[in-house]
């Protein structure tokens, strides 16, 4: 009994100097950011947040049961990092030069992740391994495959399912009214968005397409802020405008 009563209290022990040992580390990390250059660990801030992105749906995952212990280890990691960016000013605001910047690279990583012609026409598309497994989660947890959707392109062509004859009709575009179309959305997935703006642009005679108002009912998704503002400014139309509720 004593001999039991030993190892139980060693790793006891053990367990509580591992647990001291992590949370000084990130303390350590904490304060060295805090009081040091944005980019004292040598990483572009751009990579940076695109990695929080992922861990932050990684968190998410985990809190619905779909995730493990190191996707949770690897968001809380991101989340500290995070602190220390804001704390030294590198998101002061949008707007500013350096997020400018930094919305540029993601957007552009963004981009670079689509693959044309992916999906077109509504065919089925099929992912291969982690981005296969981690698509599943999703789908499994929010009801949508969101690392298949960073795939396919924002200017992915939908399929038409108008009747034939509709496709036949004809109508004189200088007697009609034009249009506005206001898009209300609350923590929808960044690549979702867009590209249903995209697709409103695409298929929409520019002649009677007044314009479209993204409504925010009060998301909390980081990538619906600024960036979002960043894209809707420097890549699309002004008629695409963004209006934010202050409460939800």
């Amino acid at each position: 009994m004593f001999f039991r009563g030993g190892l139980s209290i060693r790793r006891n022990l053990y367990s509580k100097v591992l647990l001291l040992l992590v949370l000084g580390l990130f303390v350590l990390f904490y304060f060295k950011n805090l009081n040091g250059s944005p980019n004292s660990l040598g990483v572009p801030v751009a990579d940076v947040l695109l990695q929080q992105q992922q861990q932050q749906k990684a968190l998410a995952l985990v809190q619905h049961g779909g995730g493990d212990v190191e996707a949770a280890v690897l968001a809380a990691k991101a989340g500290a990092l995070g602190v220390a960016l804001n704390k030294g000013n590198v998101l002061a605001g949008a707007g500013s030069s350096g997020d400018a910047l930094l919305y540029e690279q993601l957007i552009r990583a963004d981009l670079a992740k689509q693959r044309p012609g992916l999906g077109d026409n509504g065919e089925g598309v099929e992912l291969t391994g982690d981005a296969k497994e981690l698509g599943e989660k999703q789908l499994a947890t929010i009801a949508l495959n969101e690392e298949l959707s960073e795939h396919l392109s924002y200017n992915r062509t939908p399929p038409d399912g108008r009747h034939p004859a509709c496709k036949r009709k004809q109508y004189d575009i200088a007697s009609l009214p034009s249009t506005s179309v206001i898009i209300i959305f609350y923590n929808e997935p960044y690549s979702v968005l867009l590209r249903t703006v995209h697709s409103v642009l695409n298929t929409a005679d520019p002649r009677l397409l007044k314009e479209i108002v993204l409504v925010d009912d009060g998301s909390t998704n980081v990538e619906l802020k600024g960036k979002l503002d960043y894209y809707v400014k420097t890549r699309l139309p002004a008629k695409v405008k963004v209006l934010r509720q202050r409460q939800r």
